[in-house]
């Protein structure tokens, strides 16, 4: 695998180290602090712009706390400047009581600043069931 795809991909991944130890400020060390970030929380209408993607994951970490989380089926494909990861969420609630594993459909859109690749949007999906790795993309 080319090294701008492993680095995106690692960038991706990082964001759910952050994201299940509720981690503030790793997460906004991977986010573009920028008006055009856009965030789309499971459930949530979009957030815009990173104040209040900020002020959405401040108040998720306060009610969440650290949570297990991870990627899988992870797909990079890169355009220029910009990245786009689609993936699997799987969200380990079995602190809850009967809530066992949940999933969610990913896609995170990446910039390169730098030397580094920055969260510039991320859309989460409820999956509603369905874990089969997502298809790869079609040209056609």
């Amino acid at each position: 695998m080319d090294a701008d795809l492993d680095a995106v991909l690692e960038a991706n991944a990082r964001f759910y180290r952050a994201l299940s130890l509720a981690d503030l400020g790793a997460m906004q060390r991977l986010w573009l602090s920028s008006p055009d970030a856009v965030c789309i929380h499971p459930g949530w209408r979009p957030v815009y712009g990173w104040e209040a993607i900020l002020d959405s994951w401040r108040a998720i970490f306060a009610n969440q706390g650290p949570l297990r989380i991870w990627a899988s089926a992870a797909r990079a494909r890169i355009f220029g400047q910009t990245a786009e990861v689609t993936c699997l969420e799987n969200i380990d609630t079995g602190q809850v009581a009967g809530a066992g594993l949940l999933q969610a459909r990913a896609t995170n859109l990446f910039r390169r600043q730098g030397v580094e690749w920055k969260l510039l949007e991320h859309h989460a999906v409820p999956s509603q069931g369905d874990s089969r790795p997502l298809e790869p993309f079609s040209t056609n």
